[in-house]
């Protein structure tokens, strides 16, 4: 591990190659942080009251397909096989009810706007998932491989990162990690044709454990952070040994990116954010001591920290069952044993804390995943198959009309029936909220201009 807190170098003291690839990588490849440009941006003239209201973003991604005849588009008058085992639960809002297991996001339901009209064409996780990250289709196969490249959309949050970071050393995370398979780099999840200095923090490891700190920057909260600034030597020692590689993409990114890492070591609010073995063990508590919950609990420290807007991933290897919300076998066992339950006490913690605050109002909070499943019930496996036909995602805070339901899906939850509704669409409406014009254009890393979204914000949900 990269030993960024430590003793300063000695006069003579060399890096190690195993050293400065480590060093490469956290510059470069995980902690990737772009330039600070400016202030806010101002609300446009003609612009809705909504726009840009929304100061930071927090998003739970429920990978893997969460189910909506399950949870919060249910459907009990339809035959059994495709309302499944559950019975539902009258929300805070009394114009719907959700499914049963969802008691404590029931409370909240006044304060959401239910999107119940999402769809799209792409049938598997990789896919589906970049298309919601990224506002456009893939283009190429299936992704499931190592095969993330420079020449992929950039992901929502590299767009902010670049347009609108707000002086953030932070603009934008990934918590705990990616989301992969087998080893493979799933597409949609890094800047992309943007360039990797506009890639996400990568915090990685397990925030579950107690003493939780930020893996790819050892931290040390017990010494002072002029500590950090003295590894600047170090740098100036990896310097001298990559002259080689001056002219590569590569190491003018590393170079680029050296002082902001260094910056993101020291600043007293990130270390603080992240180091969760000095946080209040009652409010561990609160969110849920499993891998989801603390993943929420650190992004919801990384937002006030400064980042803009923080992805909280479901892992596959949450839970016993290892599927995460992809359930195509035994769904109604793993919904209510592994997957709804912290999934439940971690919303309901944070919209405990947004709200107590006062920062519901300036913060957009989503709940979302790459599609959702199948109307009719699997027999034989008790499961739900990948269905992106029609599916439900969640807004609330910053800019969201309380307690609205936009579009609506068929009496059996298949397709949409009303104001059908695409991954384009959501993220525009991301932008919007953030103050950034979705139809704007950028220009990727060679000066190629691209729209940041070709769908509308949905002004349906909206102030």
């Amino acid at each position: 591990m990269l030993r960024l807190i430590g003793p300063a170098a000695y006069p003579g003291e060399h890096v190690s190659r195993r050293e400065m690839i480590r060093i490469g990588g956290l510059l470069a490849g995980g902690v990737a942080l772009p330039q600070l440009l400016g202030s806010p941006i101002a609300r446009a003239a003609g612009q809705p009251k909504s726009f840009g209201i929304a100061k930071r973003c927090i998003m739970l991604y429920l990978s893997g397909g969460p189910p909506q005849h399950d949870t919060f588009d249910p459907k009990p008058d339809a035959p059994a096989d495709i309302r499944g085992e559950f019975s539902t639960i009258q929300s805070s809002n009394g114009g719907y009810r959700i499914g049963e297991h969802l008691p404590l996001t029931s409370k909240w339901m006044h304060e959401v706007a239910l999107v119940r009209s999402m769809h799209h064409t792409h049938n598997d996780h990789a896919r589906g998932s970049y298309w919601m990250f990224t506002g456009y289709p893939f283009l190429g196969g299936v992704p499931e491989a190592d095969n993330m490249t420079r020449a992929d959309m950039p992901h929502l949050g590299s767009v902010i990162a670049k347009v609108a970071p707000q002086g953030s050393l932070l603009p934008w995370a990934l918590v705990p990690q990616r989301m992969d398979v087998a080893g493979g780099r799933r597409v949609g999840q890094f800047a992309g044709m943007l360039g990797s200095k506009y890639d996400p923090l990568l915090p990685g490891g397990d925030p579950n454990d107690d003493n939780y700190k930020l893996e790819q920057i050892p931290l040390a909260p017990n010494l002072p952070a002029d500590v950090a600034r003295r590894r600047l030597k170090l740098v100036d020692q990896l310097d001298t040994q990559i002259e080689s590689l001056h002219n590569s993409a590569q190491a003018q990114a590393l170079r680029a990116n050296q002082s902001r890492a260094l910056d993101v070591v020291s600043s007293d609010a990130v270390r603080k954010a992240v180091d969760l073995s000095k946080a209040d063990a009652a409010d561990r508590e609160r969110y849920g001591r499993n891998l989801f919950g603390q993943s929420v609990f650190l992004g919801r420290r990384l937002l006030q920290a400064g980042t803009r807007l923080v992805q909280c991933n479901w892992q596959r290897s949450q839970g016993s069952d290892g599927f995460a919300w992809d359930t195509h076998w035994n769904n109604f066992s793993a919904l209510k044993d592994y997957l709804i339950p912290p999934f439940d006490r971690a919303f309901h913690a944070l919209m405990t804390d947004l709200k107590q605050t006062g920062e519901l109002d300036e913060t957009l909070v989503i709940v979302a995943g790459e599609f959702g499943r199948s109307p009719k019930v699997t027999l034989k496996n008790a499961g739900r198959e990948h269905w992106p036909d029609v599916y439900t995602v969640l807004f609330a805070g910053a800019g969201i009309k309380p307690g609205e339901v936009y579009g609506k899906s068929d009496k059996i939850g298949a397709y949409p029936a009303e104001s059908p509704t695409t991954p384009a669409d959501f993220v525009a409406t991301i932008y919007h909220l953030l103050g950034i014009d979705p139809h704007r254009e950028e220009h990727d890393q060679v000066g190629r201009p691209f729209a940041l979204s070709k769908g509308d914000a949905i002004s349906g949900i909206m102030v």
